[in-house]
């Protein structure tokens, strides 16, 4: 089954507890502010939880997600125009003032598609333009998805998550039960995660005519070996 298809309507129900929408949002807002930002393109925006928090900080924000479920949960949000675009081939209308992509969308790219993503980023960014992007780290994926399985028991749904570490990539598997009545609806997804160091993304930035500004922990934070989540913010020159 298509990535985030049947888990669609429960993604954000599933992740309010490991994202700090709110938080992530000032920072990307402290950044558009120092650069004069006005319009933003939020990548991989999924069910919209940070396009929606942009646009209500005054921002003119553009929606980009590969899926047309999680799309729908989006529009569903707020009033930003929202796009069905497979995130390697970003093209808008128009260059924006920014650029963002928060909570693992890197992560779904292999190595060799990172310079190649991120240079649609910059054709689509005015020069001087922000960057920024967050990735789980590799520490993350090797120590706390790693090889393990959870499991999440509510009302109406039921997910079991299990996950195969193999190198630089861990293979998921999300088996979805929906009650329907007395029964349940069963939905399978398989999703994969890449392994990024700093140094790897770093060089794929400047591949890409991006300059490297910041690097920190969760949007601010001080990095640590054992950081959970990366966040780059990059300019792009020119």
């Amino acid at each position: 089954m298509q990535s985030y298809s049947a888990i669609a309507k429960y993604y954000d129900r599933f992740t309010q507890n490991d994202c700090d929408y709110e938080s992530w949002s000032q920072y990307l807002s402290d950044v558009a502010q120092a650069h004069g930002v006005k319009s933003v393109v939020d990548v991989a925006c999924g069910t919209g939880k940070m396009t929606e928090l942009l646009c209500k900080r005054g921002f003119d924000v553009t929606g980009v997600d590969g899926s047309a479920q999680m799309l729908a949960e989006a529009s569903s949000k707020c009033k930003g125009r929202f796009v069905l675009q497979d995130m390697t081939k970003l093209t808008l209308p128009h260059a924006v003032d920014m650029a963002v992509c928060v909570n693992d969308g890197v992560n779904y790219l292999p190595p060799k598609k990172l310079a190649a993503f991120f240079l649609r980023v910059a054709k689509n960014l005015k020069c001087g333009a922000p960057f920024v992007f967050d990735v789980s780290s590799p520490y993350k994926l090797k120590n706390v998805v790693g090889n393990n399985v959870f499991f999440v028991d509510d009302e109406d749904v039921t997910l079991l998550w299990s996950n195969k570490l193999c190198g630089g990539h861990v293979n998921m598997s999300l088996t979805l039960f929906e009650r329907q009545g007395q029964t349940y609806v069963r939905s399978d997804e398989r999703h994969t995660q890449y392994l990024h160091t700093v140094r790897e993304l770093s060089e794929a930035l400047a591949e890409s005519g991006f300059r490297l500004d910041e690097v920190t922990a969760e949007y601010g934070k001080k990095l640590r070996q054992d950081s959970l989540r990366i966040t780059f913010l990059a300019i792009k020159e020119g």
